[in-house]
């Protein structure tokens, strides 16, 4: 069951749910419970939610009785490229950290940036990033076409969640000791990016229903 959380209405989606209804946060029998203690995305609410034997008036019913679940695939589509977007500007938050440091930084009498091992890695973090920028570019410009992407977006976000998670570890490398310390905020970067590879679908469930979606095509 995954639930979607706005100021004062929960939807809820899953198994269990073929039609999609919704509940006010105050609902009696709705446990809200706070996780406080995260790996990252510490500047967000994370909450578990459990029910216990509550019952939905036909009033609360979103869209179509019994289409919950198309619903759901367009959320997917819309929320998958909302996450490769958050992925992608991690990635570039931390690449022009990592230009910026290689521009000052001085070892053995030479700037950083002046070592050709340091040119290679900010092209190969710039090149990832502007591959991942079309990617989502292109799945955000499918979902205002109003298109379900199913191998597209799932695509972006792969992509992106990856880009995001390989640019921090770079990133902190090039620094060195003063990426893990922070000071200087690129060690935050690194917690923040792996998540974009786990909710609303993981790395595993993107590249599924990539296959699927190819698969299915050839066929």
């Amino acid at each position: 069951m995954s639930p979607s959380a706005t100021q004062h209405v929960l939807i809820f989606y899953g198994a269990f749910f073929p039609t999609a209804p919704f509940l006010s946060r105050r609902a009696k029998r709705l446990k809200r419970t706070e996780i406080v203690a995260k790996m990252g995305i510490r500047m967000t609410s994370t909450v578990e939610l459990s029910v216990n034997e509550i019952g939905v008036p036909l009033s609360n019913l979103l869209g179509e009785e019994g289409k919950g679940f198309y619903q759901v695939l367009e959320f997917f589509d819309e929320i998958r490229v909302e996450i490769a977007t958050q992925a992608l500007g991690i990635a570039q938050g931390a690449f022009d950290r990592a230009l910026d440091y290689a521009r000052q930084r001085e070892q053995f009498g030479k700037k950083l940036v002046d070592f050709q091992i340091t040119q290679h890695k900010l092209a190969d973090m710039a090149t990832k990033i502007e591959t991942a920028r079309l990617f989502v570019y292109k799945a955000a410009w499918n979902y205002d076409q109003k298109r379900i992407g199913p191998k597209l977006t799932p695509m972006a976000k792969m992509f992106a969640g990856r880009t995001a998670v390989e640019v921090a570890d770079e990133t902190i490398q090039i620094l060195g000791g003063y990426g893990y310390i922070t000071e200087y905020e690129v060690e935050r970067f690194y917690w923040d990016t792996k998540i974009t590879e786990i909710y609303e679908g993981t790395k595993e469930i993107q590249s599924n229903t990539i296959a699927s979606a190819l698969i299915g095509k050839l066929k």
